[in-house]
Order: structure tokens, then C-alpha cells, then sequence
């Protein structure tokens, strides 16, 4: 049973805590008899007498939230006079402790009631161990409840509990706004955060269906829309030796955040709605400038060329990504015998994201998962309360990943779901999901879903998606550097997708969730799903891509390791044409498991150099990131990000020449050369590489024979005639090692030749500008 049984908040209440709504416990003394509310003390010391609920069952309580107190009656027995002190005391499920300000006296051989008000924030309790001011989620949280007594002389007494309750009813207070901290400057395309708080507490903060905060913004054009805030905490972190510590810090806040995207000037005012007192209040409006920036803008799908992406800024977009989804991943640890690797939380990603920002990588991929940053998961996990109640250390920890990628020029591909939670056979996390009916913790939980084949097909399902929909945009939709948001990671992995798929609940589920996070999201973001293998087994996805909510398409692209990364490329350009949206490949490396080292290693060269010119929107991501941070193989995407300056795909016509004849006068014994190319209006791009070289990447390039005189033959209609700069590049590093001039004539294809190399080059040919 639950701890508190809930009564009706109209009228003044006193709930006794029977014996049926948990067990006594005693801590630094021994219970009389076990199960009874009675220990023996010996001082010098502390202890404490307490109930605690069943924690399978345990939810937070609207009893709490509606008492006016924590009351008890206690009562000493001892063979001598003096009082014993003490305190009033709780903890939620997970240990964080709250004692009452005042202390009590006890005289022996008296029953003595004592209560303290939990209808008053910031009042009468205070935190141990941690810089949490309490407050009305506190109250709710409360899991274990009792006396502490303490004492430096030397005693012994017996100390008695009874009639342990909250009582009375809380003291409504007036919905209003205070402390609305909003600046009155800002700058094109840096977000700005604006907190406030609220006089009247909420049982549920998080749940939409008991209180909306919202702001209405009104942009220099004179356009009005409305866009949702949302409750939250600050949290400050520390590490114990390699572990990471996050602690609460202050009272709850309700927080609204958006991004200037032009300059001008701006107006806000707050819209507040108690739907179950069915009572609204209305700010003022407020002034905000912004100034014309060079920061960076918002990602979008461009508007010149549907296949690529763009910045509102107006550059152009190209991810060079890396798959950093956790920050630890045991796979790797295994396949690649790193050991096993410390989990250092928010620390991992401060390195990761460092490296990354220096070495070029403009887009890393990051999960919500439950094992990490979900905002809901299963109660038997720290932070996490189930269904509809959302973890502010977990979306505290996302923000800070956030901002520090975006300090180093970091867009994210933020994943809001992974297939495991909707599985129980392939990386199965159903049983920790917060809405499976059966679950361990499902009364905990609040969980609803008996199956997860049936979550596309549930009302409850997609109203909770919804509520966690406006809670994600609320707080990370007017951030600029969140590149796109994937609604599922490899989601043809969930229970019974294909017929989902082919009952089109999941086609009519998928529009309905991204048209809606994006209509939340102050930025507009691009938004999708993703599916797992290769490319083929999207193509029998394909209509899930094609509702016009969704703005690009996401894949894997794992395959048998003895086939060349280029070569999957190829075949992927080959069969990729015409979807009129963004493509990314957003996990790959080797098979599902990993490979050898120097097969990755090809990948992520041959990734990262082919992508251009195979019809991608971005760079593949590969899913080893220890792989490529511990062994320092951050100057392949170095190389490219350099390459990459000054080109610009966003072209309403582009040619992609995915086989262009290569001629080897005098090819070195057992080696193989081959091109991939790109035909623009004004320009050729390409890269020229050695088969055996670029599919398992040697340590040493030397041990590779130098090739000479080597040609490749374009042919296409597309560049005008005209003198154009041809300039070859070195790809690790990134050097221009040979340049000249070449004319492109109308109807006759162009034939390179390339320097002396090894491993493989680059070109640019380009016109030159007047």
C-alpha cells in the first residue's frame, strides 16, 4: 500500500500513518520489538525512530502537498530528569535529508506533540548534506518521516513514537509572479534564460493538465506566439575521486528560454494557469532588445536546396559528427579492451566535447537515456519518480552538455527515445520503462502499458508523450546549438514496429509527435526518427520519413566489415535520390559489435572523406567515440573541417559522380585506385584513394607504395565553361600540396591528374572568382 492515503483537499484533515502504510525502522539504536515504534537509546550519540514505506510502491504523495504539518507525539522514558533534544526529520527515496529548524525538548515520563509546517518554502526545515531549500516537491517527496534525537552525555532512555500524521490543510496562496528576472539587452542567436517563481505551489509542477506557464512573444515584425516555460532547480557538481556528485542547490523556479533570431526589439509577458483551481493571471508586458550578433544562428533545412541544412545566419551547414549518445559505452570497452572505463558523468563530456570543438567536429549525437539524461524512468533509479514527473538533476546534467557544446561550436542531434525502452528482446529496457503496467516498480511508477507493441496505438501513451513533448521543448526549444531531434534511435527495434508500420499507427504517431514538439519549440526545430542497420532496410521505412512533420532522414549504415566503407557510400548514393529532405547517417563503424582497430580507423576516414560526394547532409557518426578520443584520432576530422571551409552545396542543381574512371599508368602491384565526385554549377569537388589503404587505415603510410601520374575523368553538364583553379590536398593533415588552372570547355569531360600519393587526395576545382 501506499504511505499516505489521500482525503480531500476542501476540508481540514489529520491522516494517521497506520501500520499497514510502512514499517518502523530505527537507525543508531534497536528497535524493543521489531516493527514497533519503540527504541532504546544510549547516549553519547544520535539516533533516530522513523516509518518508511513499501518502496516498490511508493509514489509521491498528494497527502503531503495538501497537509498544513508533519505531526507526532513522542515520549521519553528514563531514570533521570533531564530532557532529551531533538528534531523532526525526513528523507525522500533516495537519501536527501531534511531536519526541522527548531529543535524539541523531551522530559521523561510526558507525551509531548510536536509538529512542523510543511505549507511554508524556504521555512522551518532545512537540508543536510546538500544546498536544497525546501519547498512543496520536497513535501510531496517525503518517504521517510520521523525523529531524530541527539545528546553528548552519557544515558540511556527509551524513547516512543505514536500518532505520526500530517494534519491540517494547506494555506493557499495567491497566484502570482514575482521575481521575474528578465534582461532588458541581448544579441541575435544567444539564448536568453529568464526565471521567475510562482506564490502558490503545485503538487505536480511538471504535469500541464495541473498548471501551464507559458510566454507569449512578440518579435520585431509584430508577430504574437505563445510558447511554454517550465519548473526546475539548479544543481552544482562535484567528483569523489573519478565519480561525479550533483547536489541541489535553492528553492524550485519556473524558467522561461528563448533565442533572439533577428534584431530589433522584442516583447514578453508571462500567461499562468492553475486548470484545476480553473484560475489565470496575465504579466505585464516586458521590453527586450537584441543586437545584430556573429554568433551562429539556428539549424534549418535550407531553403535553397531541401537536401541540406543551413543556419538562420545563413550558412551553410554540413555536420562533421561524432556519435557520443553516452558518455560511456561497455561495448567498446570490450571489443576495443580499453579496460573498464570510470564513469565520470557531465566530466566525460567536458573532455569529449573540448576535443571535439578543437578538432573541427561541429555536431555530436547525445541521448536521453534512462541510464543517463531522461527526464522520466523507472523509480527504483535515483532522481526518477515514473511517469509524468520529471528528473532535474538528469535535464540539469543535459543543459550542462548543452552549453559546453556550444562553447566549443557544437551543434547537438539530441535523441529523446531508444528502441530498448519499447523492447524486451533487443537491448531490452522495457522492464525499467516508467509506463510498463507490470514492471517491479510499476505501482511506484504510475505505469499504465501492459504492452509495448501497443504503445503507437495508445491514447494514455501519447498523451504522456505529449506532456514530456512540452516539458523537452520548454526547456531546450529556443536553444540554437540543438542541431535536430530524433524522436526514437533505431525505433524498427521496438515490440511489433513492423506492424505498427503496416496498421500505419506508427505513420500517424510520428507526424503527430514531431508536428508537435515542433510547434512547442520556440527555434523551429528540424526533427525525425531513426532506423537501425543500413540504408536498405530504411528504404522499407521509407513512409515514415515522408510525413510532412518529419524534415529529414536518419539511419544507420553497420554492414559486413569486408566491404569498403566507400563502396557502402556508393551504393547508398545510388539508391538515395529524390526524397527531397536532409539525409544523415547518425551511427556507423564497422558491424553492430565493432571491428579491428585499423577497419575502424578506415571507416572513419573513408566516412568522413565520402560523405561529400554520396548525396549525405552531414558526415557519418560514428558510434565508437572512446574509440576515437582515447586514441587521439581526432586529426581525420581535423583534416576534413578544414577541407570543407569555403563549400558551399547549397546549389539548386548538383551532379553526384559516384563512379568517375580513374587511370593508373603504372599501378604498384596489388593496388586498387578509385574517385568519388561532385559536380556543381562553378566547381568539382573529389577525393581519389587507395582501396586497401582507406578500408584499414595503416599506422604507417609508408607501407603503402607511392603512385604517380594518377587521372580522373569528370563528366558533367553542370559547371559553366570558364578558367578554374584546381588545387589538390594532403588528407591528414589537410595541406595544399599541388594547384594550377584548368578550362573547363561545354560538352567535353575534364580529366585530372593528380600529385605523387600514397594513402589518397583531394581536390578543388573551382571558378575563378573575379
Amino acid at each position: 500500500m501506499k504511505l499516505f492515503l489521500p482525503v480531500l483537499a476542501a476540508f481540514a484533515f489529520t491522516l494517521i500513518l497506520s501500520a499497514a502504510d510502512g514499517i518502523w525502522r530505527a537507525d543508531g539504536a534497536k528497535l524493543l520489538k521489531p516493527g514497533e515504534p519503540k527504541m532504546e537509546v544510549g547516549f553519547p550519540g544520535g539516533a533516530q525512530l522513523y516509518r518508511e514505506p513499501d518502496r516498490l510502491t511508493f509514489r509521491p504523495q498528494r497527502a503531503a502537498f495538501d497537509a498544513q504539518s508533519l505531526e507526532m507525539e513522542i515520549k521519553v522514558e528514563a531514570d533521570t530528569p533531564e530532557p532529551v533534544k531533538g528534531v523532526v526529520f525526513f528523507k525522500n527515496k533516495d537519501g536527501l535529508w531534511f531536519q526541522s529548524i527548531e529543535e524539541f525538548s523531551f522530559t521523561p515520563g510526558e507525551w509531548k506533540k510536536i509538529g512542523v509546517r510543511l505549507d511554508r518554502s524556504g521555512r522551518n526545515w532545512r537540508g543536510v548534506g546538500h544546498g536544497a531549500v525546501f519547498d512543496a516537491e520536497a513535501a510531496t517527496q517525503i518517504f521517510s518521516a520521523g525523529i531524530s534525537v541527539y545528546g553528548s552525555e552519557t544515558r540511556t532512555f527509551t524513547l516512543e513514537c505514536r500518532n505520526l500524521r500530517f494534519a491540517g490543510e494547506r494555506e493557499k496562496q495567491p497566484l502570482s509572479i514575482r521575481d521575474w528576472k528578465l534582461p532588458p539587452l541581448g544579441e541575435v542567436n544567444r539564448r536568453v534564460d529568464s526565471r521567475f517563481r510562482l506564490d502558490r505551489e503545485f503538487f505536480n509542477p511538471y504535469d500541464p493538465d495541473e498548471v501551464t506557464v507559458d510566454f507569449e512573444l512578440k518579435t520585431p515584425d509584430g508577430n504574437v506566439k505563445r510558447y511554454p516555460g517550465f519548473y526546475s532547480r539548479d544543481y552544482t557538481r562535484t567528483r569523489h575521486f573519478t565519480r561525479e556528485i550533483i547536489r541541489p542547490e535553492g528553492s524550485g523556479f519556473w524558467e522561461i528560454r528563448f533565442t533572439p533570431l533577428v534584431p530589433g526589439d522584442y516583447q514578453l509577458r508571462l500567461v499562468v494557469n492553475d486548470r484545476m483551481a480553473k484560475e489565470e493571471t496575465v504579466s505585464e508586458w516586458r521590453s527586450f532588445s537584441a543586437a545584430a550578433s556573429n554568433l551562429p544562428g539556428a539549424v534549418r533545412v535550407s531553403a535553397k536546396n531541401n537536401g541540406f541544412f543551413e543556419l538562420t545566419s545563413g550558412e551553410f551547414f554540413f555536420p562533421i559528427g561524432l556519435n557520443i549518445h553516452t558518455n560511456t559505452d561497455r561495448r567498446s570497452e570490450i571489443g576495443f579492451n580499453f579496460g573498464h572505463l570510470p564513469d565520470r558523468g557531465t566530466y566525460d563530456y567536458d573532455d569529449y566535447l573540448t576535443a571535439c570543438g578543437k578538432a573541427g567536429i561541429n555536431a555530436v549525437e547525445v541521448w536521453m537515456a534512462g541510464w543517463t539524461m531522461a527526464l522520466e524512468h523507472d523509480a527504483g533509479r535515483s532522481g526518477y519518480y515514473g511517469v509524468g514527473r520529471y528528473n532535474t538533476d538528469a535535464a540539469w546534467r543535459l543543459d550542462h552538455v548543452i552549453d559546453t557544446a556550444r562553447e566549443n561550436g557544437i551543434f547537438i542531434n539530441l535523441i529523446i527515445d531508444n528502441h530498448g525502452r519499447l523492447s524486451d528482446s533487443s537491448d531490452p529496457e522495457w522492464r525499467e520503462n516508467p509506463i510498463n503496467a507490470r514492471a517491479e516498480y510499476a505501482a511506484a511508477n504510475g505505469g499504465f502499458l501492459s504492452d509495448p507493441a501497443e504503445f503507437f496505438r495508445s491514447e494514455a501513451a501519447m498523451k504522456n508523450n505529449s506532456k514530456r513533448a512540452r516539458y523537452i521543448a520548454a526547456r531546450w526549444g529556443g536553444t540554437p546549438n540543438i542541431m535536430a531531434v530524433e524522436l526514437w534511435s533505431e525505433v524498427d527495434l521496438t515490440s511489433q514496429m513492423r506492424e505498427r508500420y503496416a496498421d500505419g499507427s506508427a505513420l500517424k504517431w510520428h507526424q503527430a509527435a514531431a508536428e508537435e514538439l515542433r510547434g512547442y519549440s520556440q527555434i523551429g526545430w528540424p526533427v525525425s526518427t531513426h532506423i537501425c542497420s543500413e540504408f536498405h532496410n530504411l528504404l522499407g521505412l521509407i513512409k515514415l520519413f515522408q510525413q510532412p512533420a518529419i524534415t529529414h532522414i536518419a539511419g544507420d549504415a553497420y554492414r559486413n566489415p569486408d566491404m569498403h566503407f566507400a563502396d557502402h557510400l556508393r551504393d547508398y548514393g545510388n539508391h538515395m535520390k529524390n526524397h527531397g529532405k536532409p539525409q544523415l547517417i547518425t551511427e556507423f563503424g564497422g558491424n553492430p559489435n565493432g571491428s579491428a582497430p585499423e577497419q575502424i580507423l578506415g571507416d572513419i576516414h573513408s566516412g568522413l572523406w565520402g560523405s561529400l560526394f554520396s548525396r549525405l547532409s552531414g558526415t557519418p557518426f560514428l558510434w565508437w567515440h572512446d574509440f576515437v578520443h582515447l586514441n587521439d584520432h581526432y586529426d581525420h576530422y581535423r583534416a576534413f573541417a578544414d577541407y570543407l571551409k569555403g563549400i558551399d552545396l547549397r546549389s539548386e542543381k548538383l551532379d553526384y559522380l559516384l563512379s568517375p574512371a580513374v587511370t593508373v599508368p603504372a599501378p604498384p602491384k596489388g593496388q586498387t585506385y578509385q574517385a568519388l565526385a561532385l559536380a556543381a554549377p562553378d566547381a568539382f569537388y573529389g577525393w581519389l584513394y587507395n582501396r586497401a589503404a582507406t578500408q584499414r587505415y595503416p599506422a604507417d603510410p609508408a607501407a603503402f607504395p607511392e603512385v604517380k601520374e594518377v587521372s580522373i575523368r569528370l563528366e558533367s553538364a553542370l559547371p559553366a565553361p570558364g578558367e578554374y583553379r584546381l588545387r589538390w590536398f594532403s588528407t591528414l593533415p589537410c595541406r595544399e600540396v599541388a594547384s594550377g588552372t584548368v578550362k573547363v570547355e561545354a560538352g567535353k569531360p575534364v580529366v585530372l591528374t593528380a600529385p605523387p600519393f600514397r594513402i589518397d587526395l583531394a581536390f578543388k576545382l573551382e571558378r575563378e572568382k573575379k
